[in-house]
């Protein structure tokens, strides 16, 4: 059984790293590809692409991000606190479109070897990935890349949570807890991989005997199978993202609390 991985701020795997250009591996489980960027003014992205077997999000930690869609490439301008989600088959590129820095986290669900294709660019090599040119008929259309869209699920004592995106390759929710608030006892996930990224705050996870303290940036991966459980425990609110994948029902989930795939121990 895979361990538990914790990454604190600035510890990934460096694939790029300059003035204008930051990229960290995050992520390389093949249910999730995941990686962390800093791209500077008017620096650009990916061209328009598509992928066949995988969705492509980008959620906005700091700046705004410039998100291209469709043959007429169309510009979506995503904020700070905003996930955008492209489905397979929607053409797509990205760019940072303004005089200000950009911070994003980038999720390819499922992996599709993404970390790997990263690798390639970074040492000149060639590599096959799920990322092809825009179809001749335009693909699916623009209308089911979804940005910004928030559905508050949870509303208790000290704990809050929206559901960002629920579709079968990943569930996706930024959650808010206070101190000392009641969150999920100890549980297990059977059949797919939790991940954490602590947007403020400090969280600590009881992972099968092991203690790990997450602060601000830190990444923190589940594999199946783990037992765990979390706690805010800092002095002020925690703000997290929380991604399952494959999403196994985490959405009807949070909007039911009953049939999950999740058993407690």
């Amino acid at each position: 059984m895979a361990e538990p991985v914790l990454i604190p701020l600035g510890e990934g795997e460096v694939i790029g790293d300059s003035a204008e250009r930051r990229v960290e591996i995050l992520s390389d489980d093949k249910t999730l590809n995941a990686t962390l960027s800093r791209f500077g003014p008017h620096r650009e992205g990916a061209n328009l692409h598509v992928h066949r077997h995988h969705t492509d999000c980008f959620y906005v930690l700091e700046g705004e991000l410039t998100v291209r869609l469709g043959l007429e490439d169309d510009t979506v301008a995503v904020s700070a606190g905003t996930l955008a989600r492209v489905p397979p088959l929607v053409v797509h590129g990205f760019r940072n479109g303004t005089d200000g820095e950009v911070r994003y986290l980038n999720f390819h669900a499922p992996g599709q070897r993404f970390a790997d294709y990263l690798r390639a660019m970074r040492d000149g090599r060639s590599f096959t990935y799920d990322q092809h040119p825009p179809p001749a008929d335009g693909g699916r259309p623009v209308s089911e890349a979804v940005v910004g869209v928030t559905e508050s699920v949870v509303e208790r004592a000290g704990l809050h949570v929206d559901l960002l995106a629920a579709v079968d390759e990943v569930g996706i929710s930024e959650n808010r807890c206070e101190p000392a608030a009641e969150t999920d006892p100890r549980h297990v996930h059977r059949r797919h991989v939790e991940s954490v990224y602590v947007l403020a705050g400090e969280l600590t996870f009881a992972l099968d005997g092991r203690r790990l303290t997450a602060t601000e940036g830190t990444w923190v991966q589940i594999p199946a199978g783990v037992a765990h459980e979390y706690a805010c425990t800092g002095g002020d609110e925690a703000r997290f993202l929380e991604l399952h994948t494959p999403s196994c029902g985490y959405g009807a989930y949070l909007r039911t609390l009953a049939g999950f795939d999740q058993e407690l121990v």
